[in-house]
């Protein structure tokens, strides 16, 4: 090495040439740098370790150049996205059960990389918060079985942040799934029959009403051209997941979204009794102030146990310090992005708060632009201006952010950044905002599913997780005293399930009952409702068809005006006015004139 050469160089020298050699692949091209680690056609970008890491710290970053490796060698993104469930809990576990196949094909073969995918499950567990799971209910189903089937392929024991999550559901899993995992080591070399076993095991688990029948023959085989004709291939991420590859499961997730769509509209309505048709359903309509309905053809099984709490009472105060200067440090690294954006979209907004021209008058202010004209000729009658006033309407925006599991790590970060950035842009252009976000208490069910349990498990008893609706910053709140609370998005342990229609409801009849005469309601989040204890007992798509619904109502009988943005997914399936973004510096580009055109005057 010589003397000018970075101590990292040998360490991104040998981590580049494995990672090449695992996946067989010369043309690779292995990046090093912050952020998450992703896949993008032929090139990869993982951590750089610091100087001075641990043993453990550099394994783990081996570890995802190594999964990332395995993928390409082993796994095919177009016949795992025809052979996956729609969504849902199944879907969630035939992916981490496929992540176990490649992972134990690469731990049989090299010891070293066995080593290394330990690691970096371990960094993935206690980021999940997998380690301080203490009761079932907090332990998701889907992650404890693709655990479980990668210690059985893989013959090593589970680092201690993932047996934690086994531990609650091990018992469970063999006794309904035993034969069928064992039959997995006859075919981890053949995707598609790992993906038949994969099937049977989800509806040994009681699952079966989640599986939609994969295509046959020929069908199949069009269907998997399809889906390689796209994007990466990437999968819904769910609350409790930990995202192994974001950016090589971006197709799986539009998929699936699609297939979920067509399936309902083909269902049978009685069957289903939620998911009945809108056209032909009897028509459900806002009171006289304008809120909506929650319970159209869905319930709660109890809301006793639900909660709307403001951030600080969540949180300590000194605590709450620590989580905002948390999210200042992640916004310094935007500061150029920020200030542009800023400016931009103030300048756009200002413009129609405070004046325009009349021009082509016969009289007023000489128009200058038109001088040479009037030299032309003097006589023209229509070389002048006026100043006028701009009609803009009184407005308030809330912004409704899902906390959900789903959205641990760069996605809540990036959502904290959009409400913190346009919070203060908005407030500057006397923009009133409110700021909500929506969550669960518990995983799987809190004590709504205990009372459930308790009384004898009734048949489609609705919801049955303990709502967390979250005010960060009330409309009529100062930006200053309330920006604090932001940095509670930060906290990871906040995070659990997402149950959306309830939350879209409950922000829409905060705002459509205030006086202003313009209602604007921004909703930030990462894909579908989920939650396992619901999902489990109520029809696969019950949160889904909800959360239709309330968007429905909102675009199509109510004066709010309704706008989504997808972190990291596209939302465009569900909402009429959606944009996409996958990183905070994005909001200086097309969310400036996205977000500009919500304040054109109508």
């Amino acid at each position: 090495m010589s003397d000018a050469e970075h101590p990292l160089e040998p360490f991104k020298r040998a981590t580049t040439a494995t990672i090449k050699a695992i996946a067989g692949d010369d043309e690779l091209e292995v990046t090093f740098g912050q952020g998450s680690p992703s896949v993008r056609g032929n090139r990869i970008r993982v951590p750089l370790p610091g100087v001075g890491s641990t043993q453990d710290e550099i394994d783990a970053v081996r570890g995802i150049g190594d999964e990332f490796a395995l993928k390409i060698r082993y796994h095919d993104a177009a016949l795992h996205a025809s052979r996956s469930p729609s969504g849902g809990t199944a879907a969630e576990m035939f992916q981490w059960i496929e992540d176990a196949r490649v992972a134990a094909i690469g731990a049989s073969r090299m010891e070293g990389v066995a080593q290394n995918l330990d690691s970096y499950l371990e960094v993935q567990c206690k980021q999940a918060a997998f380690d301080t799971v203490t009761v079932e209910s907090e332990a998701p189903l889907s992650v404890a079985v693709g655990l479980l089937v990668r210690q059985q392929l893989t013959g090593r024991e589970l680092p201690p942040s993932a047996e934690n999550v086994v531990s609650f559901w091990r018992d469970y899993i063999n006794e309904h799934a035993h034969d069928d995992i064992e039959a997995l080591r006859d075919c981890l070399q053949d995707q598609n029959e790992f993906a038949e076993v994969c099937r049977s095991i989800i509806a040994d688990l009681g699952l079966a009403s989640e599986l939609d029948d994969p295509p046959q023959g020929d069908e199949a085989q069009d269907d998997a051209e399809t889906v390689d004709e796209g994007p990466e291939d990437d999968s819904e991420a769910s609350p409790e997941d930990v995202v192994l590859d974001e950016d090589a499961m971006a197709e799986e997730s539009a998929d699936g979204d699609a297939t979920m769509v067509e399936m309902d509209a083909d269902m049978d309505m009685d069957e289903m009794g939620a998911e009945s048709d809108p056209d032909e359903a009897p028509q459900n309509m806002p009171d006289d102030s304008g809120r909506i309905n929650v319970n159209f053809n869905y319930a709660a099984y109890s809301e006793e146990y639900d909660e709307t709490i403001r951030a600080e009472e969540l949180c300590e105060n000194e605590e709450l310090i620590r989580l905002r200067a948390l999210l200042d440090q992640q916004l310094v690294a935007l500061q150029h992005t920020t200030s542009k954006l800023a400016n931009r979209l103030q300048r756009r907004l200002m413009a129609k708060q405070n004046r325009t021209w009349e021009f082509d008058l016969e009289e007023g202010m000489l128009d200058a632009a038109r001088l040479s004209q009037v030299i032309i000729d003097p006589m023209n009658p229509l070389a002048y201006k006026r100043e006028k006033e701009m009609k803009f309407r009184d407005t308030v925006v809330t912004m409704l952010i899902d906390s959900s599991g789903s959205m641990r790590g760069r996605s809540i970060t990036i959502a904290a950044m959009c409400a913190d950035i346009l919070g203060r842009i908005l407030e500057r252009c006397s923009v009133r905002v409110e700021i909500l976000g929506f969550t669960t208490r518990a995983w799987r069910g809190g004590q709504s599913r205990e009372a459930w349990i308790a009384a004898g498990k009734q048949a489609n008893p609705g919801r049955l997780n303990d709502l967390r609706h979250i005010i960060y910053k009330a409309a009529d709140d100062p930006w200053q005293r309330s920006k604090r609370n932001l940095g509670l998005m930060m906290r990871e342990e906040l995070l659990k399930e997402n149950i959306d229609g309830e939350a879209l409801i409950w922000a829409h009849n905060r705002i459509v009952t205030r006086q202003e005469q313009r209602k604007v309601m921004m909703v930030i989040s990462d894909g579908l409702p989920v939650d396992n204890s619901t999902l489990l007992v109520n029809p696969s798509s019950y949160l889904e068809q909800h959360l239709k619904y309330a968007i429905d109502m909102i675009e199509n009988k109510s004066p709010v005006e309704l706008v989504a943005i997808g972190i990291g997914h596209d939302v465009t399936h569900h909402y009429d006015r959606a944009v996409t973004i996958t990183d905070a510096e994005q909001l200086g580009g097309a969310m400036t004139d996205q977000l500009a055109e919500l304040f054109d005057v109508k």
